[in-house]
């Protein structure tokens, strides 16, 4: 009896288990363009683990929208130079960033311009 009650122990978690995605791969956007450049204003700039997020008002041809980018992780900004509060909402920085494999709008950050000059 305790060796069914051990198999159904160990057993049970795996069959109510539920498929996770992970969300850690920069297969959407085309690393190996790595100059492209944009200017705009901060919307949001959350340094995070893993991935960062900075979303810009940016004009241009289009006209005026919103933008995301995902970036590096806060430890990769920090080892880099970034401190908080250095870009905050309503600054105006220019990012370096990878475009999207698709054409889309956004792209991976491969650098920050802040509105103080400070680059990281």
């Amino acid at each position: 009896m305790n060796r069914y009650l051990s198999i159904a122990v160990l057993i049970g978690p795996c069959l109510f288990s539920f498929p996770v995605e992970a969300h850690h791969s920069a297969a959407r956007f085309d690393l190996t363009i790595r100059d492209r450049t944009v200017t705009g204003i901060v919307k949001e700039f959350r340094a995070a683990n893993p991935h960062t997020r900075i979303v810009l008002e940016v004009t241009d041809e289009k006209g005026t929208r919103d933008i995301e980018y995902e970036g590096h992780s806060r430890n990769n900004y920090y080892r880099r130079g970034w401190r908080t509060g250095l870009v905050k909402a309503g600054d105006r920085i220019t990012l370096t960033a990878a475009p999207t494999r698709d054409g889309s709008d956004g792209g991976y950050a491969l650098g920050v311009k802040a509105a103080d000059g400070t680059e990281f």
